[in-house]
């Protein structure tokens, strides 16, 4: 994939100082380690101007979503490829795809029908994607876990009214999306290299839950991240990157600014890991 594909050849005006407060759109999903509850700390860390935005680890999208009004152009990556279906639907068939979810609102009447949905393997991409979305709606606390096998293996969760269809949510974030490309893949897909150009990077925490996939995300991931920050930052792009505080983080991110942060966790598979943690927001600027 070359600069010449990926890039608009339209010149793109730096916007503004983006604020959070001025979003339209929201998540459509729950995702563990979302950033709505850091989004004012990520707001003042943000570079005065960004031309083209880049998300390698995309998740829930809070980020993106928050400063999308403010945003030229964007590149959302992931390396779930159900998440990423999801995302294309509501960009392009978000219609088609709230009747999907309403039918799945319709039919829901707790473990029997979840159960009977989750073991479903739809060829699909609309149905897929609904079936992605439902089951991240009456999950047991919107977790996405896989066994080996790559299935997801979630209990349903506890919930007496689950918000199964939001219309409207799903609306503005297929507004929000008509700017973006959706890319499945993981970071290697990133060639921010405009001075301009900003990359906001929420991998899978060290030392964290990290089985949204079969193999993980290991500390040499970690490493070959933090490689690739290095060179998009040499480029000329501006870099964030969240994670963990911890040694190794700290030590693999020595060459960046590291600004201590408290970040509420509410979705997690344990009610221990719930709460207010300390984390590192890393930046190259």
């Amino acid at each position: 994939m070359t600069s010449s594909t990926m890039r608009s050849d339209t010149p793109i005006t730096p916007p503004p100082i983006p604020r959070a407060d001025s979003a339209s759109a929201l998540p459509f999903v729950k995702w563990v380690g979302g950033k709505r509850g850091l989004l004012p700390t990520i707001t003042k860390h943000l570079p005065r101007t960004i031309d083209t935005y880049w998300e390698p680890f995309v998740g829930g999208g809070a980020v993106y979503f928050a400063f999308a009004d403010r945003i030229g152009q964007a590149y959302l990556c992931d390396t779930n490829e159900e998440l990423v279906l999801a995302y294309r639907m509501v960009k392009h068939e978000v219609e088609a795809l709230i009747g999907k979810l309403q039918e799945h609102a319709s039919n829901h009447n707790g473990k029997e029908y979840y159960g009977e949905i989750r073991s479903q393997r739809p060829v699909d991409a609309l149905a897929r994607a609904a079936r992605f979305i439902y089951l991240n709606k009456t999950c047991y606390n919107g977790l996405y876990r896989v066994n080996k096998s790559g299935q997801f293996n979630v209990p349903v969760g506890t919930y007496k009214r689950p918000n199964i269809c939001d219309s409207e949510r799903l609306r503005e974030a297929s507004r929000a999306l008509r700017k973006a490309t959706i890319l499945l893949g993981d970071f290697s897909q990133t060639i921010a290299c405009g001075d301009d150009d900003f990359v906001y990077c929420d991998p899978p925490y060290h030392e964290t839950y990290n089985s949204y996939q079969p193999n993980g995300f290991a500390l040499a991931d970690q490493e070959r991240l933090r490689d690739a920050a290095l060179r998009w930052a040499e480029g000329g792009a501006n870099v964030m990157v969240s994670n963990s505080d911890t040694r190794e983080i700290r030590d693999l991110y020595g060459q960046f600014r590291l600004n201590e942060v408290v970040s509420p966790r509410q979705v997690s598979c344990k009610a221990a890991s719930r709460g207010r943690v300390g984390e590192l927001l890393m930046t190259s600027y």
